[in-house]
């Protein structure tokens, strides 16, 4: 595994974690400021890292669990890098039974200047 494929998977852990364990402060602290995140199926676009946690939260509170980012591919060019791969989740319905879903994702990411990554885009379907 490349040495960008372990830093991403790294995120990939830290945002399953802080996601998994409803920490809504924890995942805007992997965007940057300016970062845009693009929901799907056709949602508005959440502009900046104190919004993008915000719309966790909503997620969280709505009762997604179970998240979970699985990396296909990741490169690095420069200050940038990029990830895709898959997502998935789960909510329990009425019943009380799970309902799992998931599909694809793919994350930009900007090197910081103390060398770490933080998200710039994200996108899934």
């Amino acid at each position: 595994m490349s040495d960008i494929q372990t830093q991403i998977s790294k995120i990939n852990t830290k945002f399953d974690a802080a996601f998994n364990s409803k920490n809504a402060e924890a995942i805007g602290q992997l965007y940057t400021e300016n970062a845009v995140v693009l929901p799907a199926p056709a949602g508005a676009p959440v502009h900046g890292a104190a919004a993008i946690q915000k719309f966790f939260a909503g997620l969280i509170e709505a009762g997604v669990i179970e998240h979970s980012l699985t990396l296909t591919k990741a490169e690095e060019d420069g200050n940038l890098a990029y990830q895709y791969g898959l997502w998935s989740g789960a909510m329990l319905n009425a019943q009380g039974e799970k309902q799992t879903f998931g599909g694809n994702v793919h994350l930009v990411y900007s090197k910081q200047a103390d060398g770490s990554w933080k998200a710039v885009t994200h996108i899934w379907n």
